[in-house]
């Protein structure tokens, strides 16, 4: 219950007020030109991910594509704002016990 609503929330969160927060973390990169579109695209994957883990059919894929994502995420953000690794709350920090859980849940996903 807990991962479909982290990557939902965050999804909506991103299109709806934590959208200038998207937009400004890519400014000054490569992707400037792209800020926005580019916060869409992740927004609306991280909602498509939250969807397939909590629909049981397609929680196995959603779960590694949660994997895939946080991995991408971390890989992007080291190249782009590598400075996201020095910030107080650990935005790219973050990224590493959400990999562990993803990882637990798919350990666990047939007897749920």
């Amino acid at each position: 219950l807990v991962l479909p609503f982290f990557w939902i929330a965050t999804g909506i969160i991103s299109l709806t007020t934590g959208w200038r927060s998207g937009v400004e973390l890519l400014l000054n990169t490569a992707f400037e030109p792209l800020a926005g579109p580019a916060v869409v695209a992740g927004a609306l994957a991280d909602m498509v991910v939250g969807a397939m883990i909590a629909w049981r059919p397609a929680s196995r894929v959603g779960l590694w594509g949660a994997i895939s994502i946080s991995s991408f995420y971390a890989i992007a953000g080291t190249i782009l704002r590598p400075d996201l690794w020095n910030e107080p709350l650990g935005p790219l920090m973050k990224i590493l016990p959400i990999l562990v859980l993803h990882f637990c849940a798919l350990a666990i996903l047939e007897e749920r």
